[in-house]
C-alpha cells in the first residue's frame, strides 16, 4: 500500500474499487485502529449518571454556574468568542472521532488527471476528523478550487466513510496569450498551463477573447474541411473576427460578419478551381464582392515572369491579386 500521508493510504483502485461505468475509483483507508466500543454511544455518555442523586451543595453548584456564565458574557463582550468557539470545535471533533464518527474511509469516485494528492490535501483529514463534525459544504468549495475539478459531491456516510465524486473538465483548446498557452475547456475556463504534450495537438487560438469564443469558431469551421481539418491556429483580432492559420501556411482571413458565408465562398474556389492547393500565402474573404489572393514570393516571381514574356506589365513580389 502507498503511502499518501495526511494518515491515509490507498488500498484498491479501479475495478478492486468498485468502479462502475467506466469511472475511475479509489479507496483510501487504514487510518491508525482504535479500540473497537463495547458498548453503544448512547449506552456509554448514560453509564456516568447511573444512579447518580443531586448533589447536597447544589446552591454552591449553581453559583459556580453563574460565574460561569459571566465569564462567557465577558468573553463574548472582550472579543474572544471565535476562539471559544474553535476551542469547542475541536473538542466535540475529537470526542466525537474517538468514539467511533471517525473518518476511517475515503473513497474517491471520477478522477483521472486530478492528482489524488491535491485531493487528500484539500480534504484536510488527520486522525482524529470527526465525520459527525465534517463540513461537507466547505470541502466541495475546497475541491472546486482544483484547476481540473468542475464539480464535486461530498457524501458522508457513517459511520465513517466520506464518498468524494469528482466530475472533471475536459481539455478542449489551447490558449495562447502573452506568450503562455493554456489548457481550456469548451466555456473557455483555464484548466492550467500546457505541461503535457499529450495535448499539444488540440486546436490553439490566440488572443484577447479567443477563450471564450473557441467553441464559437470549432462550430462554424467544422462544415468547411477546407480549412477544418487543415487549421493550426486561429488568432482572435480585436475580440471581433478571426484569422485562420492553416497548415500548409495559408492564412485566411475572415470577415467580422458573413463568416459562413465566406466559408462557404471558399469551398467552392476550393473544389471548382483547387485555390486551396496553389502556391498562395493568403485568402482574404473580408470583401463581399470578391475574394483576394496573394501569391507566394516564388510564385510572384513566376507569374511575373510569365507576365513579361507575354508583353504585360509585372506584378510585385507578394503583391495580393
Amino acid at each position: 500500500m502507498r503511502s499518501l500521508g495526511l494518515g491515509l493510504r490507498k488500498v484498491a483502485e479501479g475495478e478492486a474499487a468498485g468502479a462502475a461505468g467506466g469511472r475511475r475509483r479509489i479507496l483510501y483507508t487504514n487510518l491508525p485502529p482504535r479500540r473497537p466500543a463495547r458498548r453503544g454511544l448512547a449506552a456509554r455518555l448514560i453509564a456516568p449518571f447511573e444512579g447518580w442523586t443531586p448533589p447536597r451543595r447544589v446552591g454552591l453548584y449553581s453559583t459556580a454556574a453563574l460565574f460561569a456564565a459571566v465569564g462567557i458574557y465577558g468573553a463574548v463582550l472582550g472579543g474572544h468568542l471565535d476562539s471559544m468557539r474553535h476551542a469547542a470545535f475541536v473538542a466535540a471533533d475529537y470526542v466525537t472521532a474517538r468514539a467511533g464518527f471517525g473518518i476511517r474511509t475515503v473513497v474517491i469516485s471520477g478522477q483521472e488527471e486530478v492528482h489524488e494528492s491535491d485531493v487528500l490535501r484539500g480534504l484536510e483529514i488527520g486522525e482524529d476528523t470527526s465525520l459527525l463534525t465534517f463540513n461537507a459544504q466547505w470541502a466541495r468549495r475546497r475541491l472546486s478550487d482544483i484547476a481540473w475539478v468542475k464539480s464535486a459531491t461530498v457524501q458522508k456516510l457513517f459511520p465513517g466513510t466520506l464518498h468524494i465524486d469528482l466530475v472533471e473538465r475536459e481539455a478542449y483548446a489551447l490558449w495562447q496569450l502573452g506568450g503562455i498557452i493554456s489548457m481550456i475547456d469548451r466555456d473557455g475556463e483555464v484548466i492550467g498551463e500546457l505541461s503535457d504534450q499529450r495535448f499539444a495537438g488540440l486546436p490553439l487560438v490566440v488572443g484577447t477573447g479567443a477563450n471564450r469564443r473557441v467553441d464559437e469558431l470549432m462550430a462554424l469551421i467544422r462544415p468547411h474541411p477546407s480549412v477544418s481539418t487543415r487549421l493550426r491556429a486561429a488568432v482572435r483580432v480585436a475580440d471581433r473576427r478571426w484569422n485562420l492559420v492553416l497548415d500548409n501556411g495559408i492564412e485566411v482571413r475572415l470577415p467580422e460578419t458573413g463568416a459562413e458565408e465566406a466559408l462557404l465562398a471558399l469551398d467552392e474556389l476550393s473544389s471548382e478551381k483547387g485555390l486551396m492547393a496553389r502556391d498562395i500565402v493568403l485568402v482574404d474573404l473580408r470583401l463581399n464582392d470578391r475574394v483576394v489572393v496573394r501569391l507566394s514570393e516564388q510564385a510572384a516571381v513566376q507569374r511575373d515572369a510569365t507576365i513579361k514574356s507575354r508583353g504585360g506589365s509585372s506584378v510585385r513580389k507578394g503583391q495580393d491579386t
